[in-house]
Formats: C-alpha cells, structure tokens, sequence
C-alpha cells in the first residue's frame, strides 16, 4: 500500500512512522512556510501528486480547506481520502468566544468549512471516542465513517532511566519527589483544570519537604493565571520554568505527572509520560479516562475530592515503593502496546483497508 500524507513538518511523525511501521509506502506533502505564493505553489504540487503519485489513499492531517482540496482529488481518481482529527473544534471556537478572540462570523465560516470536509472525506480519524462522538453530534456524521484512533508516541525516544536521582539532580531537583505538569496557558477550559486541583499540589508540597511541583508552560492567559494563584504559587518548590522544549527529561524524571483539564481529546503528554514509566494522575473528565484505569494505570481525582483526599493519593505514589513500580510497569505496557508507531501502524493500515474496500 502507498499513501500521501498531507501534514506539517511538526506532527509527521504521529501519522507517517506509525504508517511506515506497518509497511506502508508513504510519499509526504509539507505546508511551506512563507506567503500565498509558496502556498499556491504547494497546492499545486499536492494536486499533482494526488493525480500522479501514485497513492492508494491520501490522508490529510486536519480538516478544513486543504482537506477539501484533496478530497476533490480523492472524487477524481478514486482514491479514498481520509482525515485525521487531533482536537475538538467546537470547544475550541466556545472557549475562544468566551475570551472575545472571535466572532459569530469566523465561528459559521469555520463550522461549514469542517462541515465540508466530513461530507467530503471518505473516512474520518478522530484521536479519542470522545472526539468522534462530538464530531458526529456536531455533524451528523455516520458511525461507519468514525475510526477512533489515538496519537502515536515514539516508544524508543520516552522511555524509563535506569538513574532518575542523577537525572533529578542535572534539571536542578537533586534529592526531590518531583510532581511534574505541562500545560499551554491558551484556554479557559484548559486552566480550569490546573485551577480545580492546585491547591491539592500546594498542600502535598507544604506536607512534605522533598516534593516538588514543577508547572512547565507558557501562554497568554498565564500571567493572569498566576496573578489570580500568586498566594498558591509562591513557593520555592512549586516550580514554574516557562515553556519547555523537550518535555522528555522532566517525564523521566518525575515521579508522578499530573494533567488536569476540561479540554483536551487525547492529549499525547499522558501517554508520553507513560512509556517514560511515570504514574500519572488526572481529573474525572472523559477524554482523559479513555485509555486510564484507576487504580491500575493511573489514578484519577473525583470532581468533588478534597485536598485532603488528593493529598492521600499523591502520598499514595510518592511513599509506597510497590504501588509506584507496578503502577509504573503498567504504564509503560500500555504505550507500548497500545500507542507505539507500529500498534498505531497497524490501525491505521486497517482503516485504509477499509476505506479502499469501499472506495
């Protein structure tokens, strides 16, 4: 089989070595960076390739225009066309408004753009169940053309260190039990989850003085964020370093990471930090339940925990060595069967399949 994949430089790796692990053929297509006219050229060279490449199926990386534009290719030749979905652009128009960065008319033009690329797409690859229902809500689109399939994570790049104390000790944590967090500071919905439990990570690191919070991110909303929690943030443990470009030392180092949030589909961080073998603890919210089973593959706080219950289950991890090592283990099983490239490769192979057999 032969694909052409059309996706930025950024994120090729969580479709095109998951397809290459399952021996899939696969020809890549890159937005350019520049003006209209590096764009236009690009299109060009995308429709070329779609007419001439050669490619069994095309896939195309998000939906919106270029979606369409390869779908239209797909019409021409027969070729199945499939687009792969990361996040909920409902909630993300929602909370945007919410924040006066858009407006009724950008919200219609982005609605009926996605409308279009369902209609137009022969399958559709939303990264969570939850994502695929709200796809289908929003859209009416048909169950047979939802292939729930989760983000691919390089299994060999995050892994366990054999040294986490000398690891802790060259990010500047030496002796510590680190309680590690990485967030972008873009959405309400996203902050509110931090906001829910902050005061949980304020009180273990006021109990216990080798354990320290590190939040990693940055974004516009963060200085308004801290302003608001600068009574709970300050703090010489809770740690707050900016953005961090290679999030994979800290993930090893950790002993527990943290993700809490009403707004991601299937954020890759937490399965990053369990193929790094680190045990994860996360906030009762759907998307984020998928693939965790409490008690075995993380723990998750109830929306109504106090922090007296929260505090309980991070000394669970952090003071019960066998607790940790198994709920460690298990983590780092999970990435490997479930989201490495060729678990993901071999997924994604069959909804090809699948789309070919009805093209």
């Amino acid at each position: 089989m032969k694909a052409l994949v059309v996706t930025s430089r950024v994120r090729a790796d969580r479709l095109v070595r998951p397809l290459e692990a399952a021996g899939v053929e696969v020809v890549c297509a890159h937005p350019p960076r520049g003006g209209p006219r590096g764009r236009l050229a690009w299109a060009y060279d995308v429709l070329r390739l779609g007419h001439t490449g050669g490619a069994d199926v095309i896939f195309s990386h998000e939906p919106g225009p270029i979606c369409t534009l390869l779908a239209m290719v797909g019409r021409q030749t027969g070729r199945p066309v499939l687009v792969r979905w990361r996040g909920d652009p409902w909630q993300e128009y929602d909370d945007l408004r919410t924040q006066g960065l858009t407006n009724a008319l950008k919200i219609a033009v982005g609605h009926a753009a996605l409308q279009v690329s369902i209609e137009m797409s022969d399958m559709v690859v939303p990264v969570s169940r939850s994502l695929a229902d709200s796809i289908a809500r929003h859209t009416g689109c048909p169950e047979h053309k939802l292939a729930p399939i989760p983000i691919a994570i390089d299994v060999e790049r995050f892994h366990p260190v054999a040294d986490r104390e000398a690891l802790k000790a060259a990010l500047g944590y030496p002796g510590q039990r680190v309680i590690s967090l990485a967030l972008i500071f873009q959405y309400l919905q996203k902050n509110a989850g931090l906001e829910r439990f902050l005061p949980a990570l304020r009180a273990v690191v006021d109990a216990h003085d080798d354990v320290t919070v590190v939040i990693a991110g940055t974004g516009r909303l963060q200085e308004d964020f801290e302003r608001r929690h600068r009574e709970l943030l300050d703090h010489p443990r809770m740690v707050r370093p900016g953005w961090v470009e290679d999030l994979q030392p800290l993930l090893q180092a950790s002993d527990i990471f943290c993700h809490f949030s009403y707004f991601d589909a299937c954020p890759n961080v937490i399965c990053e930090a369990w193929a790094c073998g680190t045990p994860v603890i996360v906030n009762d919210y759907a998307p984020l339940l998928e693939n965790l089973t409490d008690g075995d593959t993380g723990h998750v706080f109830a929306e109504d925990a106090s922090v007296d219950e929260c505090v309980a289950l991070f000394e669970r991890l952090l003071l019960d060595a066998d607790h940790w090592r198994a709920m460690s283990e298990r983590g780092r099983w999970l990435a490997q069967e479930r989201f490495s490239y060729p678990a993901i490769g071999r997924r994604l192979h069959e909804v090809s399949r699948r789309a070919l057999d009805g093209a």
